[in-house]
């Protein structure tokens, strides 16, 4: 075991009296030493080339009076068919602004909750979309000499 060494204080070397001595540390402990963490190293981004991959084209469904079915959307109907909002209206459809929202239902919904039969309801609507639109009268813009 080492032997413990005393620090003799500079005023005791110039008085040349004995004074106490100065301890240099606790016996036993040591400096703790503090591990430093490398980062981890710095790799370079890796970039891919592009691929021209094609999007396969973005079918939009139209709306015909042979593809309306139990899944399509009332608004749809709406827009492509104005005719058909007087049947949906008498079945029970409710176009107030509080009730906007019954037009983003499917036909089968919407059956379901006035208690309608989804097939006879699709049947009248289609019935209804075959008919032809009524013609306004042309309004002469001239009227007709005498001759």
């Amino acid at each position: 075991m080492a032997t413990k060494r005393r620090a003799v204080t500079r005023r005791a070397k110039k008085s040349g009296k004995k004074l106490r001595q100065a301890k240099t540390g606790k016996a036993g402990h040591s400096r703790k030493r503090v591990e430093v963490k490398k980062s981890p190293p710095v790799l370079p981004p890796v970039v891919l080339p592009r691929l021209d991959i094609e999007r396969p084209a973005r079918e939009r469904s139209r709306i015909t009076v042979e593809n309306i079915r139990g899944d399509t959307a009332i608004g749809d109907l709406l827009v492509t068919f104005p005719r058909i909002r007087d049947v949906l209206v008498r079945k029970g459809l409710r176009l107030e602004a509080e009730d906007a929202g019954d037009i983003y239902m499917t036909l089968d919904a919407f059956s379901a909750m006035n208690g309608l039969k989804a097939e006879s309801l699709v049947q009248e609507l289609v019935e209804a979309a075959k008919e032809p639109p009524p013609q306004q009268p042309v309004t002469q813009l001239i009227a007709p000499t005498a001759a």
